[in-house]
């Protein structure tokens, strides 16, 4: 190209020389020559224009074909994150229907285990006669609390008798027959008229039990399988999901009932067979998951609009899950974003070939620019930046939810496992008693483990707030022995005590997370110290500059140690020792990181010291401020008072807490009066005489009228003891500001769930008594 413009260009000054030479100026001769040049211009075209114009064509002729490009780039881009987020979504969806089937597996478990029950609770009937086998039978009926069933038991000809007073022959003799101890079916009973489908657990008990020459050899439970609907939440998916149970060929067993119709055939997969499956696969997939039991997920077209349907098998059985919820329930947010997703890969696709139009015209006319090539390379660098921190983020996410995950079921499988053990004996008390400690341990251990995840949280938002109140040191290192001696029982590891005297033991400081920070570090040491070890605590105080004191505490074990590669990510969330001996002792990874953020926000220092298979020190040094009070002014007075015959209302909506804390009071003598949320509890105070009431036990959350706000209105009350009478939070929510908050609105205490009776009850006795005393 360039060849040919120079060419060009001296054929052009040529041509004018010949001018010159017949005397005309050559100003002149450049003059007539260029008009004569225009005027060629005009009629042919010059090879320069024609250069022009074809630079110009072909930039069109590129900005065109990337145009194209852009738009076929979009199109694969929207298919791309179409399929995409379908997978995201879809495997949301499959989780949350497996969660939903894992409601469904809940309830079957639970007429499983109580089927058990009837077999240990007919085994202790005295029966001498068949006609007391129908009465036998309801007395169990009730025992298990089945109000929509019955009880069956079966003899050896396959004649049944029932809760009922019914007395017949079984027709499905084949189901007493195939050996199976325990199994589950639907099927509507025969002999009644009510066309209601049950689920039928039938138990082959262990030993038959002879009745008049008869021998019974099974017990049943039949339940209405409408208990299903009773285990929803009515708010799931906005109350427009549609959960059905089929059989392994699509006929349906149960369906949840919600707003709006849906499928009504009894036959699920003969409608879905007309339906247009869009993601996931086709109709025989479909089924297929259905006859091998496994998990999947699908987005098809029914009557126009757009569904997510999922397949769950219900563990036991040879049922499975078939949920159903709207397109844009489930994904209309991912859809929101798609739709914006593609506008601005328009846009930039738009803005793309312009540039790259002007790019190549500027190329092509031999004025490329660097700057271009350098911004796309730093653009280049910033999305590899960007796609390293999503990998980051991604790979974060899968390690929490992987510990997360193996953490918390690991303690309620313990306590499931435990639960059944417990129902199989009844009868052995000492075997019940074993399992109910280990329930208790394991239930420790899971509140722990979300206590762990819930302070992480707090203290990365920037939440956590350090208090400033007065404490005893030494008693709270008496306390925190205390704990970790309970771990150390049946261990064969030394605790050694080296606590030098501290002149100034009463400071000001956040009392529970020192504990925490210390028991963190003890219960490490515990964990990490094999039998025939020793612990080693100390802590001295340092001096005392103007009002503050300055403490060093260490923890020193002879454990299992840590590799000197290890120790600068110690502090790091969910930082865990890979290899050697740790491989024995796996956690959360956020205990450490905890401990270090708490330390921080005390002002203190921690640092750590270890060798692999020698042991590990932690050592703390913090300030504290000396608490100036009089011994006596710091000393508080708790009275005991005896609570018995004390009257109490207590506020809480949630039945199971409120059985528990009646159970707790009552044991203890005091009558206590239910209320259901925070109105009924104002209702029934401003009911009831001055004086009738001892004291009030109020949740925070509820519905209709939440705690504060029944505290505020029972203060404002125009009568005797509305301002005196001691009300005293009982919540789940138990950090600081929910304590603040519980006292600004008007109370005197505040005792977090889970409730500790031993706690509870001296903080009755004190605020009782301050009463009664006053």
């Amino acid at each position: 190209m360039r060849v040919s413009f120079d060419r060009h260009l001296h054929a052009l000054v040529g041509r004018w020389r010949p001018v010159g030479k017949l005397g005309r100026p050559h100003g002149e001769a450049w003059k007539v020559a260029s008009m004569d040049e225009e005027r060629q211009d005009v009629l042919r075209g010059t090879p320069e224009s024609a250069r022009r114009k074809r630079e110009r064509g072909l930039s069109i002729i590129a900005v065109a074909l990337l145009a194209v490009l852009a738009a076929i780039s979009t199109l694969i881009f929207y298919r791309y994150m179409d399929g995409t987020l379908f997978a995201e979504r879809n495997s949301n969806f499959i989780e949350i229907s497996d969660k939903v089937t894992g409601i469904i597996e809940l309830v079957v478990g639970h007429y499983e285990k109580a089927s058990c029950t009837a077999e240990n609770l007919l085994n202790r009937a005295d029966l001498s006669k068949t006609e007391e086998i129908p009465d036998s039978l309801e007395e169990i009926r009730l025992c298990l609390g089945v109000e929509k069933g019955v009880v069956l038991a079966f003899d050896e000809q396959a004649r049944f008798y029932a809760s009922d007073g019914t007395v017949r022959n079984w027709r499905e003799t084949a189901v007493l027959s195939n050996g199976d101890e325990i199994q589950e079916l639907a099927m509507m009973l025969d002999y009644r008229e009510d066309d209601v489908t049950h689920i039928l657990f039938i138990k082959k008990l262990g030993e038959p039990i002879e009745v008049e020459g008869r021998c019974l050899t099974h017990v049943g439970l039949a339940v209405d399988i409408s208990v299903f609907q009773e285990a929803f939440d009515p708010d799931m998916f906005q109350n427009q999901s549609h959960v059905y149970v089929v059989s392994p060929d699509g006929s349906r067993l149960f369906r949840h009932v919600c707003e709006g119709g849906f499928i009504d055939s009894y036959n699920l997969m003969s409608v879905l067979e007309s339906c247009e499956f869009i993601h996931g696969g086709t109709v025989d997939d479909l089924h297929k998951n259905l006859q091998e039991r496994s998990s999947a997920g699908y987005e098809i077209m029914y009557e126009k609009e757009r569904y997510f349907v999922a397949t769950s098998s219900v563990a036991h059985t040879n049922w499975a899950v078939l949920t159903f919820v709207p397109m844009e329930v489930l994904g209309a947010g991912t859809s929101a974003f798609l739709n914006t997703a593609i506008l601005y890969v328009s846009a930039i696709a738009a803005l793309v070939v312009l540039m790259m139009g002007l790019a190549m015209f500027t190329l092509l006319s031999k004025r490329s620019d660097r700057r271009i090539i350098e911004h796309q390379r730093q653009l280049n660098e910033l999305l590899k930046d960007a796609a390293d921190a999503a990998n980051a983020a991604n790979v974060a996410k899968s390690d929490f939810l992987s510990h997360m995950s193996h953490d918390i079921r690991t303690p309620i499988n313990g306590i499931m496992g435990m639960t059944d053990i417990a129902l199989k004996n009844l009868d052995d008390r000492a075997k019940t008693l074993d399992c109910l400690k280990k329930i208790e341990g394991s239930s420790g251990h899971l509140l722990s483990l979300v206590n762990d995840v819930l302070d992480m949280s707090r203290i990365e938002s920037g939440k956590t707030q350090i208090s400033h109140e007065p404490m005893h040191l030494a008693q709270v290192i008496e306390r925190c022995i205390s704990i970790i001696g309970g771990q150390l029982l049946g261990r064969d590891v030394e605790l050694v005590e080296e606590i030098s005297l501290l002149e100034h033991p009463r400071v000001l400081g956040d009392e529970l997370h020192l504990r925490q920070v210390l028991i963190n570090i003890l219960g490490n040491a515990v964990k990490f110290t094999p039998d025939g070890g020793k612990i080693y605590f100390r802590i001295q105080e340092l001096g005392v500059l103007k009002s503050t004191a300055r403490f060093r505490l260490e923890v020193e074990d002879t454990g299992i140690g840590m590799k000197p590669e290890f120790l600068p990510h110690i502090f790091e969330a969910f930082a865990q020792e890979e290899g050697g001996n740790r491989s024995t002792y796996k956690g959360t990874g956020l205990g450490m990181a905890i401990t270090k953020k708490f330390v921080d926000l005390m002002g203190g220092t921690i640092t750590v010291d270890s060798q692999l298979n020698v042991g590990t020190r932690f050592v703390l040094e913090f300030p504290m401020e000396i608490d100036q009070r009089q011994p006596e002014e710091q000393e508080s007075d708790v009275r005991q008072t005896e609570l018995a015959g004390t009257r109490l209302l207590v506020a809480e909506d949630n039945e199971l807490n409120l059985e528990i804390a009646q159970y707790v009071l009552e044991d203890k003598g005091i009558e206590v009066v239910p209320a259901m949320d925070g109105q009924e509890a104002l209702d029934v105070f401003s009911a009831s005489q001055p004086g009738f009431f001892d004291g009030i036990l109020m949740d925070v959350m509820m519905p209709v009228m939440d705690g504060l706000a029944a505290t505020r209105a029972i203060r404002a009350l125009e009568r005797g003891d509305a301002k005196t009478i001691p009300i005293i939070a009982m919540t789940a929510n138990a950090y600081d500001e929910d304590r603040r908050k519980c006292l600004e609105a008007g109370m005197n205490a505040h005792v977090a769930k889970p409730i500790d009776e031993e706690t509870l009850f001296q903080v009755l006795s004190h605020y009782i008594g301050a009463v009664h005393t006053g």
